[in-house]
């Protein structure tokens, strides 16, 4: 068999080119497919690690749903409570009926108990110093919710007895206060000092019927 030429410097040259592009596209070719591919993972690893810190979260929640009920009810209670405190005005004759109840729990003789007419309805917020005052026919007051209606009581009974009496009104679940009181004292009889008491009851305003 005849021998095998040898390759020229030339076509050796031109084989080592080729080489070096094939090596060369192949290598962009790489770059050019992982580059996008290797961002995308980051992204996703991203994502992957905002959802577990949401998933925590939301077992946590899941986990603390039971204490979130009790507490909720335990407002519910709360806001019942607040929405007895003001009753109505049409309660005020209940509200008459407790104070009588709470003189007579202390040994509280009660010989006269009327509610007086100067009501006094809750005054609006005023402006802030420094602002002009706006002109009334431009404003409209803003409706109080509420009216303070003077109970005037006259009592006898001991200084503990009234004492204890004050501290029942003042602690009632019905929203009270003293306003005043007077007490003059008998020496000759202890347990019948007179004593009397202006008593600020709170009433809501109720809504007149629409037309």
């Amino acid at each position: 068999m005849p021998g095998k030429q040898a390759m020229s410097k030339e076509e050796m040259e031109k084989l080592v080119l080729i080489g070096i592009g094939v090596a060369v596209a192949f290598f962009a070719l790489i770059q050019f497919s992982t580059l996008p591919m290797m961002r995308t993972i980051g992204k996703l690893n991203k994502d992957i690690v905002k959802e577990r810190e949401d998933l925590k979260k939301a077992d946590a929640l899941i986990k603390s749903k039971p204490q979130l009920e009790k507490r909720l009810e335990a407002l519910k209670v709360m806001m019942g409570k607040y929405d007895n405190a003001i009753p109505p005005n049409s309660e005020m004759p209940n509200i008459l009926q407790e104070i009588a109840g709470f003189a007579s729990e202390s040994k509280v003789k009660i010989s006269k108990i009327e509610p007086l007419r100067s009501e006094k309805p809750a005054e609006p917020a005023k402006a802030p110093k420094g602002k002009q005052p706006v002109k009334q026919e431009a404003v409209k007051k803003p409706a109080s919710i509420y009216t303070e209606i003077p109970i005037q009581v006259e009592a006898k009974g001991g200084y503990h007895a009234i004492g204890e009496f004050i501290n029942s009104i003042e602690t009632a679940d019905n929203v009270m206060a003293i306003g005043d009181i007077e007490i003059r004292a008998d020496s000759g009889d202890i347990a019948n000092h007179s004593a009397r008491l202006l008593i600020m009851a709170f009433v809501l305003n109720e809504e007149e019927p629409r037309k």
